[in-house]
């Protein structure tokens, strides 16, 4: 009895964690298919998403806060630093299915890369 419910408090613990629950946003997103394929160290690379940053290029950004705002939303807050010069990160992501819409300055919809 003590193990079985060890083990449920241990898994009530992991759905409640942040960064499982960021886990829907996380992967590599790009415009076309074709960007899927390239580099970093190409202009038009696509989008690595990771629970607490993402990069692309000559961008990379920390995530200080994720806050989830929907069954498939975040709110995220941090620091990018976008070649070589750092600035504050504010944006809102938003998944379904295999399309994520990304606001920060604009609109950005994107494909998960297969």
């Amino acid at each position: 009895m003590t193990s079985v419910r060890f083990v449920l408090i241990m898994g009530a613990a992991l759905l409640a964690s942040p960064a499982l629950a960021a886990s829907g946003y996380e992967g590599k997103w790009a415009s076309n298919p074709g960007q899927c394929k390239l580099d970093q160290s190409v202009q038009n690379a696509p989008l690595l998403l990771k629970a607490k940053r993402y990069d692309q290029h000559e961008a990379h950004c920390t995530f200080a806060s994720v806050t989830k705002t929907g069954a498939a939303a975040w709110r995220i807050k941090g620091r990018c630093t976008v070649e070589g010069s750092s600035q504050p990160l504010t944006m809102t992501l938003a998944v379904k299915g295999d399309t994520l819409t990304m606001r920060d300055v604009g609109t950005r919809t994107l494909k998960r890369c297969r």
